[in-house]
């Protein structure tokens, strides 16, 4: 082979190469959180054993580049689950709280607290007496919606201030 021959064989596997970075930049990830029996939580790129009855699911990457979650955001939700607990009696003030944590653009899990099993999970999580809106931002917890309490939480957990656009 001469040298032109090398070249132009090192030059396309170089394109190929970053061919498949490229693909790889833009393939959607999901990402499962979830909790084993022993109450520990997990996460993982790959669907939980079938056991596992509560699942969360979330994608990244799927949006274009432009509105594709950033790193900064990813790496805070990764770390920093946040949990909305609201009712279906709590009007205004879930809905504030809902909305807040929407224009800030934060991603949230949401559990209405309607029935013994959410009721039971919030009880472990937040005691009594049950207080809707509650938040969890990783372990963190709160009780009553507080506009700059819970924006100080999310600050605190590394979430960007303003949606990333």
């Amino acid at each position: 082979m001469n040298r032109l021959s090398v070249f132009s064989a090192a030059a396309g596997l170089a394109a190929a190469l970053a061919g498949l970075g490229a693909a790889d930049a833009t393939a959607q990830t999901d990402t499962y959180r979830w909790v084993d029996q022993r109450g520990q939580v997990n996460y993982s790129d790959r669907p939980p054993p079938p056991e596992v009855r509560k699942v969360e699911e979330r994608r990244f990457g799927s949006a274009p580049a432009d509105t594709a979650p950033s790193y900064t955001l990813r790496t805070a939700a990764e770390e920093f689950p946040i949990d909305l607990y609201v009712a279906d009696n709590c009007g205004q003030y879930c809905d504030t709280a809902r909305e807040s944590l929407t224009r800030r653009g934060v991603p949230f899990t949401e559990h209405k607290v309607d029935d013994e099993a959410e009721l039971a999970a919030y009880r472990e999580r937040f005691g009594q007496p049950e207080e809707v809106p509650a938040i969890a931002v990783g372990r963190q917890t709160m009780k009553g919606y507080d506009g700059a309490r819970w924006m100080r939480m999310l600050d605190d957990a590394g979430y960007p201030k303003a949606p990333v656009r």
